[in-house]
């Protein structure tokens, strides 16, 4: 690019923001002011409120409302906690009984579709087809380790996949 060239580049983007600014400050002008326009009575603002389905309180019944709504909370607590604590202890006295445990012993040779027929017929799971499946989906199949594995019934598919792998 030559002298010449740039100079009438330069030439050009000088005389486009004047006309920019130009154009913007007639424009400002012309615009009436927001603020004016914009001021809403509160009356029509309730109104609108009240037409799209909300509910207008003032203050005063605000703080009414809020104070009812802590008393309630304030009676829930001390009604349920004995019930809750009864519930408590009844899911946890139903896990203890159920744990049952078996040791399960892998052989060479074994499919991970025999590791879970003997879970399932221990009680230990409860669907030995979506056990197989969790395996070979998670990619635990290939990670199977011969031994011996103490189990409890209260373990997920996860777990017992972390213990007959021993954590690979």
């Amino acid at each position: 690019m030559n002298k010449r060239t740039a100079q009438a580049f330069a030439l050009g983007l000088l005389f486009s923001a004047f006309l920019l600014w130009a154009g913007s400050s007639v424009i400002a002008e012309k615009e009436p002011k927001k603020e004016a326009s914009q001021e809403v009575a509160v009356s029509d603002a309730k109104k609108v409120l009240e037409e799209k389905g909300f509910k207008v309180l003032n203050s005063s019944e605000f703080a009414e409302l809020n104070a009812k709504a802590e008393a309630v909370k304030e009676e829930k607590p001390k009604e349920e906690a004995p019930a809750e604590k009864a519930k408590e202890e009844d899911v946890k006295e139903e896990e203890v009984k159920e744990e049952k445990k078996f040791t399960l012993v892998i052989a060479g040779g074994m499919s991970p579709g025999d590791v879970a027929i003997m879970l399932k017929s221990q009680g230990i799971i409860d669907d030995e087809k979506k056990f197989e499946k969790f395996l070979v989906d998670k990619g635990y199949h290939t990670k199977v380790q011969i031994g011996q594995y103490e189990l409890t019934s209260g373990l997920d598919y996860h777990q017992l996949a972390k213990i007959i792998t021993k954590n690979r």
